[in-house]
């Protein structure tokens, strides 16, 4: 065998080619390339069948991700309004799924990833609504990454696609570190079913609202793949709508007033917030808690305006959706019971107004918006399929556009005002309590948490010992013990054991605010070192 030696920058180019396509993160910056072959001359009517007589079935095909080729995988159509209004209106360009680990239980892209999804940009002209959605979020609560993909079906360009991380075991073991648990998607994907389901009280989506304590009456709204999940999913309903004060006990309740004010924030009504309540799963780790994780936001930031009489919502009730929206809805109950409880209301508000602060008014959510639509320009450009016009993408983020009967705000048109309208808004600006000089102290198994607190009348401290569990809550006290000089001075303890408390933040509540340290607790948090 003759052996060749390189030298110099024929070196250096080579490392730099490899690097790029062997290196680049499927989810990471960057423009993805995917190519889908299907050994099939008629695959795409093939792909129709399938999607109206079993949703679930695949076709076997190979798929090649950014240079690298994987065999045996299968491919579906996804989604509902995004494919079956898409393919009513003779439109080519459908939501595709594809399983790596089809045939090939082991087969896998980097990180683990098994699963690809690509969405068509169904009603939003912008293609960024998901992308910035979920960047957003991913700042507060755990949430899929997303970026663009080319896609290439047997060859031919089928235009610029939305790829979105799914929300699976993968997921779950990236955000948890652990593999354990139920996970429930919160999302009735056939509708037929829904609206024929008979023998049962009527449901409203997947609301969480009580109807009876029988699986098959809610089996239409939630989807598990164990059936032992319906045995805590059943008693998170109970729990939220008959004894909400121990709602602790099965959910995390600061992780879904988190998901709360981010809908409300960006007018993500295609959500629980809205007329369809779905666009949602609900993750149950090993002592039955569960955690709420936003999913499918195409049509956040007003894509979605029905409201719960299914007419059209006018600019200015997008514009001015009310912080407390539904408080009074008990077809919502996750809003309407722990909103209606005084803390879980404050530090609701105190979420909003820290997502309206960075997002908002430091103009962080509109930047990034152009950034994005800059990026991805020539693409969109490049893109014969695309649902929408060239000129409708340039403009949409100032200019509503027409999609049937919808109207799709802009972007910028939309949330310019909101700004305004928070901003000013009295609920969240409500002189808040301070927390100073907060800190801990180990010795031996415990652990003093302290911290200075003023305008406050009570405190608590939140901790937990792995992030596969929510935080638990603990009064804090100013009695003069454990460090504290003198009852009644603003210096608040708790005493913890160290084993359980490895992990922790500050709440402090006044007569009419809350407020958090960190101020993105929980997501970010202190510990004990």
């Amino acid at each position: 065998m003759r052996n060749f030696r390189f030298s110099g920058p024929l070196v250096f180019i080579l490392f730099i080619c490899l690097s790029k396509s062997y290196a680049q993160d499927f989810y990471g910056a960057g423009i993805q390339d995917i190519r889908i072959d299907l050994p099939y001359r008629n695959w795409d009517v093939k792909l129709d069948s399938l999607k109206k007589a079993n949703p679930d079935a695949r076709l076997p095909a190979s798929i090649t991700i950014n240079g690298t080729k994987y065999d045996s995988v299968g491919v579906r159509y996804k989604g509902n309004s995004s494919y079956f209004r898409s393919r009513n209106e003779t439109a080519k360009k459908l939501p595709v799924n594809v399983k790596l680990d089809f045939k090939n239980k082991t087969q896998k892209i980097k990180n683990g990833y098994t699963t690809v999804k690509l969405s068509n940009a169904f009603l939003d002209p912008s293609f960024i609504r998901d992308p910035l959605s979920y960047e957003t979020i991913r700042k507060y609560m755990p949430a899929p990454t997303c970026n663009f993909s080319k896609l290439y079906m047997n060859g031919k360009y089928y235009g610029l696609y939305i790829n979105t991380e799914s929300i699976d075991q993968t997921f779950i073991k990236k955000h948890f570190g652990t593999n354990n648990g139920h996970l429930v998607k919160c999302d009735p994907d056939n509708w037929q079913r829904v609206r024929s389901q008979s023998g049962c009280p009527k449901g409203e989506n997947a609301s969480l609202a009580y109807l009876n304590d029988s699986p098959g009456c809610y089996d239409a709204f939630y989807e598990v793949e164990d059936p032992a999940a319906w045995k805590v999913l059943l008693n998170l309903i109970k729990v939220l709508n008959k004894t909400p004060d121990k709602i602790e006990t099965v959910l995390d309740v600061d992780q879904t007033l988190w998901m709360l004010a981010l809908n409300n924030a960006m007018v993500n009504l295609d959500s629980y917030n809205g007329s369809l309540s779905h666009n949602y799963y609900l993750w149950f780790d090993s002592l039955n808690v569960a955690h709420p994780l936003i999913w499918d936001l195409n049509m956040s930031f007003g894509g979605w305006r029905r409201n719960f009489s299914f007419v059209e919502m006018k600019d200015d009730e997008l514009i001015q959706y009310q912080p407390l929206a539904e408080i009074d809805n008990a077809k919502r109950p996750l809003i309407s019971k722990l909103l209606k409880n005084p803390l879980y209301r404050k530090i609701y508000l105190a979420h909003l107004g820290t997502i309206v602060n960075e997002q908002l008014v430091t103009g962080a959510l509109v930047s990034r918006a152009q950034a994005m639509i800059k990026e991805i320009d020539p693409a969109v450009k490049q893109d014969t399929l695309k649902l929408y016009s060239y000129a409708d993408f340039q403009q949409s983020l100032d200019k509503t556009m027409k999609d049937g009967p919808d109207n799709v705000i802009g972007l910028r048109q939309l949330m310019d005002k909101r700004t305004q309208y928070l901003q000013k808004h009295p609920l969240l600006n409500k002189a808040k309590p301070v927390i100073a000089d907060a800190h801990h102290q180990k010795t031996g198994e415990q652990v003093v948490f302290t911290a200075k607190i003023t305008n406050a009348k009570a405190s608590y401290l939140y901790y937990r010992n792995t992030k596969a569990l929510a935080f638990k809550k603990m009064t804090m006290t100013d009695d003069g013990a454990n460090g504290d000089v003198k009852a009644g001075d603003g210096i608040y303890t708790a005493t913890a054991k160290a084993a359980d408390a490895t992990q922790y933040y500050f709440v402090a509540e006044s007569e009419e605010a809350a407020l958090t340290l960190p101020e993105r607790a929980s997501y970010e948090f202190l510990e004990v070192k």
